[in-house]
C-alpha cells in the first residue's frame, strides 16, 4: 500500500468531524463518516453519515449523492466498509459498482463479519486501498471497538467536585457545584451517548432528570438507566414517576422486588446483596447495542467502577467553590485525582469551562481497534 499524503489526513479529519456530532443516534451501528472527493481538484463531491437508527450507512449515502461523479474518485471513510448482508446490502459492493478508484479507510473494523476482509475485496477489485489507523477515527469508533472486542460499551465516568474535593452535602441531595459552561458540556456529552447511568442512591438523593436540555437537542436524550441497589426504587422520582417521551430502565439484581410503573423497563442481572454485578451489567448493555455509556456517578458507584477496572475515560469537573463542613467527599482516601491514577488512568487533557476545569483521564493502554 502507498503511504498517506497530507490531503488524505485532512479529508479523514473532515470525515470524522461530520460524523462526531451524530454519536448516540445510530443505535447498535457505528457512527461512520464518508466523503467522495475528486483527487485532481481536491474538491468534495458528496458526503454521508450513518443515518438515525443506523441505516442507511454512510458510504451508500455518499455514493448515492455523488452518482456518476463517483467514478474514478476517492472515497474517504472513517471505518472499514461492511461486506456482509444484514438489513442492508454490503457497502463494499456499492463502492465497487460506483467505480471508485481509491478508498482511504480510517480504521479497520473489529466486527468479525468484516475484520479486514472488506479491505481485501476492494483491493482484489483493482481499487487502491489504504488503511490509515487514523487517531480521530480510532477515537470516533472507540465504543464500537469496545463492544466488538470486550462485549461491553466504552465507559465514560463523569464526576463534578468542589475545590475542596466534595461532591455534595451529606443527606442533602444534589447541589450546584459547577457553572453553566460545565453543565452545557455535560448535556452535549449526554447527547452523544447511547445511554446514561446513575446509581440508585444518586437517583434517590439528587432526583435527576438526565435529559438533554440544550435548545434543539432535547430529542437527543439517551436511554436513562438507574442501577438499583439495596435502597428501594419507587415511583416518586423524576425518572420513574413522570410521564416522559424518553426511555427509562431500572437495572436490578434478579430477585430484587420493585414497584414501578409499567412504562419503566426492568433489566434483570446477576448480583449479590441486592447489588447487580457491574461487569455483567456492562455485558447486558453491550448485548443491547449500547456502544457509549455515560456514568454520572456518586462517590460509591465511582469507587466501585474504578475498583472493577471498568472506567475507560474519567471526566473530572473541578469547581472553584468550597463546600466545607458537612460536605460529602468524592473519595474516602486522598484526592479523587490520586484515586483515578491508582486505577490506572492517566491525564490526557484539561481545559477551562467558564470558572470550572475539565480534566480527562484515560487508560494507558486503551482497547485498540
Amino acid at each position: 500500500m502507498k503511504e498517506l499524503a497530507a490531503p488524505d489526513l485532512r479529508w479523514l479529519d473532515e470525515a470524522v468531524a461530520i460524523a462526531r456530532p451524530w454519536l448516540g443516534t445510530t443505535a447498535e451501528n457505528p457512527t461512520v463518516g464518508a466523503l467522495v472527493v475528486d483527487p485532481e481538484t481536491d474538491m468534495l463531491i458528496a458526503s454521508g453519515v450513518t443515518a438515525k437508527g443506523g441505516r442507511p450507512h454512510a458510504e451508500t449515502q455518499a455514493l448515492d449523492e455523488a452518482g456518476e461523479l463517483a467514478r474514478g474518485k476517492t472515497l474517504y471513510v472513517t471505518l472499514e466498509p461492511c461486506h456482509h448482508w444484514g438489513r442492508t446490502p454490503p457497502c463494499v459492493d456499492a463502492v465497487i459498482r460506483a467505480g471508485i478508484g481509491r478508498v482511504v479507510v480510517g480504521v479497520a473494523d473489529p466486527d468479525p463479519r468484516t475484520a479486514g476482509e472488506s479491505l481485501r475485496r476492494l483491493a482484489a477489485a483493482g481499487i487502491e486501498t489504504l488503511l490509515a489507523d487514523h487517531p480521530g477515527a480510532l477515537h470516533l469508533h472507540e465504543g464500537h471497538a469496545m463492544r466488538q472486542r470486550a462485549g461491553r460499551p466504552f465507559v465514560t465516568l463523569k464526576l463534578a467536585v468542589s475545590a475542596d474535593g466534595m461532591i455534595g452535602r451529606r443527606d442533602e441531595g444534589g447541589i450546584a457545584i459547577t457553572g453553566a459552561d460545565a453543565r452545557d458540556w455535560t448535556h452535549r456529552l449526554r447527547a452523544r451517548s447511547d445511554a446514561v447511568l446513575v446509581g440508585g442512591r444518586t437517583a434517590l438523593l439528587d432526583d435527576p432528570q438526565l435529559t438533554v436540555r440544550l435548545p434543539g437537542l432535547e430529542t437527543r436524550t439517551p436511554l436513562r438507566l438507574i442501577l438499583a441497589g439495596s435502597e428501594p426504587i419507587g415511583r416518586e422520582l423524576n425518572l420513574t414517576g413522570n410521564v416522559s417521551a424518553y426511555r427509562v430502565a431500572v437495572i436490578a439484581q434478579s430477585d430484587l422486588r420493585l414497584d414501578l410503573p409499567a412504562s419503566i423497563e426492568v433489566v434483570r442481572t446477576e448480583g449479590e446483596g441486592a447489588r447487580p454485578d457491574l461487569a455483567e451489567v456492562l455485558q447486558v448493555l453491550g448485548r443491547r447495542g449500547i456502544q457509549n455509556l455515560l456514568v454520572e456517578a456518586g462517590a460509591e458507584l465511582t469507587e466501585s467502577m474504578l475498583e472493577a477496572g471498568l472506567v475507560d475515560r474519567f471526566a473530572l469537573l473541578t469547581s472553584d467553590k468550597v463546600i466545607g463542613v458537612g460536605g460529602l467527599a468524592a473519595t474516602a482516601e486522598g484526592t479523587i485525582s490520586e484515586r483515578i491514577a491508582a486505577a490506572g488512568l492517566v491525564e490526557v487533557s484539561n481545559q477551562p469551562l467558564g470558572a470550572d476545569m475539565l480534566t480527562l483521564y484515560e487508560r494507558q493502554a486503551p482497547e485498540a481497534l
